[in-house]
């Protein structure tokens, strides 16, 4: 009779024993980083909004505070700063710095902060102000311009860019880069960039010159879009009874496809239209980003302001897109992918990228000049958007 060793079962539980301990060790593991991660993202959304607040706070009191209002208008160089510890919620907190870089011009800086844990989520959103004191004009003849303060650069690629005849003949201006790839471009006067302009595998014809390099720098006026002034957009929407947050006009767009009038969209949530046919007779406004995907979207001029404007990023992917009045992007304008655009008036924006996309600009002055002026001339802050940042 053969007897087993001594020990082999002790042997055979220490082993399973040391697998299930691994087993479990590698599932805590996985649960404790998918924990992690949606902490960490809901703290940054936390902080972001925070950052949001300070901003919004900051503008308030340059157009309301005594002291804050004085400095801004007053001084090439003053600086207010203020903080709230704790904003809003639990845990959260927000810094804020308002720089003069000019009498009337000034860089706001808004860090949002949210603790947890051991850990503290920042963000980071900066913002150029600018005061607005007499009729606002365009000084550029250009039917797409991307200009400063801190403007990006101009990108098209794997398009046909085509100038209407018979309008106002126009460039293409960049405040910094101008780069051409596999494109072909028919502008009806001249190509400017302060940088460099690049083309290749190209067609490009214009009618004027080219020149990069260009020693004036290009600059994108300012429109009061959300003061409290009468004279804004924002204000003339309030008083047309048109003004919405993000969700109401998801549910407005979903039982109405033609809105007439001055449209203002307020919140970082921003307007998305996607597989609608929408039409506006007149403006629409959006506080955040602009995205259009699989829809129809025409922008008719009316008598008085007509076109886009958005304090954020407009996107288009696979639409057809047609915009008479000006359009006005603070961050940056993307088209990507089938889409078609014609744009009557010009686009201004601080950054542009296009790629692979049909792209008619025809220029209209006085249409743009009319939406430019059309906010009043309210002594206000114009915001335009720069970037924000993100730190754990």
């Amino acid at each position: 009779m053969i007897r087993p060793k001594k020990g082999y079962i002790l042997i055979s539980v220490l082993v399973i024993m040391t697998v299930m301990l691994i087993i479990t060790y590698f599932l805590a593991d996985a649960l404790f980083s998918e924990t992690s991660i949606a902490r960490n993202q809901k703290a940054s959304t936390l902080s972001f909004h925070l950052a949001e607040a300070g901003t919004q706070e900051a503008i308030w009191r340059i157009q309301n505070d005594a002291n804050a209002r004085t400095t801004f208008l007053n001084t090439t160089n003053g600086v207010t700063t203020f903080s709230h510890n704790p904003a809003l919620i639990n845990n959260g907190a927000y810094n804020v710095t308002v720089q003069n870089t000019a009498k009337g011009a000034a860089t706001i800086t808004a860090t949002g902060l949210y603790s947890f844990g051991l850990k503290q989520a920042q963000r980071v959103i900066t913002l150029n102000v600018t005061q607005t004191n007499n009729v606002v004009t365009y000084d550029y003849d250009a039917a797409l311009l991307v200009g400063g303060p801190n403007s990006g650069n101009i990108y098209l690629h794997n398009l046909n860019l085509n100038y209407g005849a018979g309008y106002d003949p126009s460039s293409i201006a960049s405040g910094g880069t101008i780069d051409i790839g596999n494109a072909n471009v028919n502008v009806n006067r001249d190509i400017l960039a302060n940088g460099a302009i690049t083309a290749h595998n190209s067609t490009v014809h214009y009618g004027g010159t080219e020149q990069q390099n260009y020693p004036t720098a290009f600059i994108i006026p300012g429109i009061d879009v959300n003061s409290n002034a009468p004279t804004s957009y924002k204000s003339q929407a309030i008083a047309q009874g048109h003004y919405y947050t993000s969700a109401q006009f998801a549910t407005l767009i979903n039982s109405q496809t033609t809105l007439t009038g001055i449209y203002y969209v307020a919140g970082a949530g921003g307007i998305t239209i996607k597989n609608k046919n929408i039409t506006v007779n007149g403006l629409l406004i959006s506080e955040g980003n602009v995205t259009i995907t699989n829809a129809n979207v025409t922008i008719n001029h009316n008598p008085g302001p007509s076109g886009l404007l958005t304090l954020g990023s407009l996107s288009v992917t696979n639409a057809n897109l047609a915009i008479q009045g000006l359009t006005y992007v603070g961050v940056q304008a993307a088209a990507s992918v089938n889409a078609n655009i014609t744009i009557t008036g010009a686009l201004l924006a601080h950054d542009f990228s296009a790629n692979n996309i049909n792209l008619t600009l025809n220029f209209k002055k006085d249409w743009v000049n009319e939406t430019l002026s059309g906010g009043g001339t309210a002594g206000t802050p114009v915001i335009h958007f720069q970037h924000w940042e993100e730190e754990y």
